[in-house]
């Protein structure tokens, strides 16, 4: 029997399987780990709810695979515009979960327009990025990147969502990371957002992560070593000048860097589910405790165990060795969305996959550091791992994309 073939080539030559096989790898390990929440209270409506959204979203994500270039550009714009709507439509209309103003009822179903924003970032930017001429190492292009980013932010900060902030601010970072702006006012400004940070830590999290800038900033600038230690000093500053504007922020986002700064401090109200997951993870040893007996998760001691703190299920039911395999496997999936990027010849995909490579990376450490207690709790969900229509759908499609172009790559 003849091999199905397209464009003369084997059908499977044309996939990417190191991303397809760690995919669903994650996909099937998220699916495992809302079903077993859901058994101590017998409640299956989310594990439903997200096998239906799954369904779907694969579909989008075949689909988007197989679609011309100039038909995915055409919707960049539309997408854009859409997303700021919808955004608008926040401000009066959203639905208030956890002090965030954030979702909308639309027919019936819950969407969270936030979400939609860093699909429309990620398809705009590599539009207009795409365009002969415009690069971010001019006043034009970085000024065009800034203020496409600069609306969607504004109006998420009105609701206020100061997590999806931060990945959206981190996502337009990777953006003129890959695209070749100056790393020196990157990595000065990545350093002092981290370095505040750990500040409020301690003076030992403090230095090591001021040493860890220290010597990027030294290696950057090898032939320039006092420039170097210029930077550093001036990250050290303004850490310590900024280390009090916790205190300017909404009270459940205090709350949660209070935890992150001492879990022990309010151990049944603002750190309370940051403890039960550092139990649950810990709980969980070399092994695990075994399948659908995670006493921490079975029991609901964990909150959101099947959103945003999905990888507290795992790793207290299949230990460090399960844990590690899921992460081995993002690693795999995120090398090679990078190395597909790096690949293509068409530069509207590059940027795009470039991109989707940045927000997935941050995601990721994000949602573990949390979980794990190294990183503050922001409602941010674990990619094909998270329950969420919303997410999911854009990782869907972003997938799609990036099969898309390691086709065109194969076919050319």
């Amino acid at each position: 029997m003849k091999r199905l073939r397209i464009g003369g080539k084997p059908i499977l030559k044309i996939f990417d399987f190191q991303i397809i096989l760690s995919v669903f790898f994650i996909f099937f390990i998220g699916i495992y780990s809302i079903y077993s929440t859901s058994l101590y209270w017998n409640e299956f409506s989310t594990f439903n709810k997200h096998l239906a959204y799954s369904f779907w979203g694969f579909v989008l994500m075949f689909v988007v695979a197989f679609l011309p270039e100039n038909r995915i550009q055409s919707i960049s714009l539309p997408a854009y515009i859409f997303a700021v709507f919808l955004l608008l439509l926040c401000i009066p209309f959203g639905k208030e979960i956890h002090g965030t103003r954030g979702w909308l009822n639309i027919a019936g179903y819950s969407t969270q327009p936030s979400e939609f924003a860093k699909l429309a970032l990620i398809l705009a930017s590599a539009f207009f990025l795409s365009i002969p001429g415009v690069t971010v190492k001019n006043i034009r292009g970085f000024g065009l990147l800034f203020v496409l980013f600069l609306i969607p932010i504004i109006l998420i900060a009105l609701q206020p969502d100061f997590g999806t902030i931060i990945i959206i601010v981190g996502l337009l970072w990777g953006i003129l990371f890959w695209l070749g702006f100056d790393l020196n006012i990157l990595l000065t400004f990545a350093g002092t957002t981290i370095v505040s940070l750990f500040l409020l830590k301690g003076w030992v999290e403090f230095f090591l992560a001021l040493l860890l800038f220290a010597i990027l900033l030294i290696y950057v600038n090898r032939n320039k070593l006092l420039f170097g230690l210029l930077l550093t000093t001036i990250i050290s500053i303004i850490a310590f000048v900024s280390k009090d504007i916790v205190t300017y922020l909404p009270r459940h986002q205090q709350q949660r860097i209070f935890a992150f700064i001492d879990p022990s401090y309010d151990p049944l109200h603002g750190s309370y589910n940051l403890v039960q997951s550092l139990l649950a993870v810990g709980s969980g040893g070399l092994f695990g405790k075994g399948p659908f007996s995670g006493t921490q998760t079975q029991l609901g001691y964990v909150f959101a165990q099947h959103s945003d703190f999905i990888f507290s299920v795992p790793a207290e039911e299949f230990g460090f060795i399960g844990a590690i395999m899921i992460i081995i496997a993002y690693f795999i999936f995120v090398k090679r969305v990078f190395q597909i990027g790096l690949e293509t010849t068409s530069a509207y995909f590059r940027i795009a996959i470039l991109a989707y490579g940045s927000l997935l990376l941050l995601h990721i450490a994000q949602n573990i550091g949390m979980v794990i207690g190294i990183l503050p709790v922001m409602g941010i969900p674990l990619p094909f791992m998270s329950s969420g229509g919303s997410f999911f759908m854009i990782n869907c499609f972003l997938l799609g994309l990036v099969l898309n172009a390691h086709r065109r790559n194969k076919l050319q």
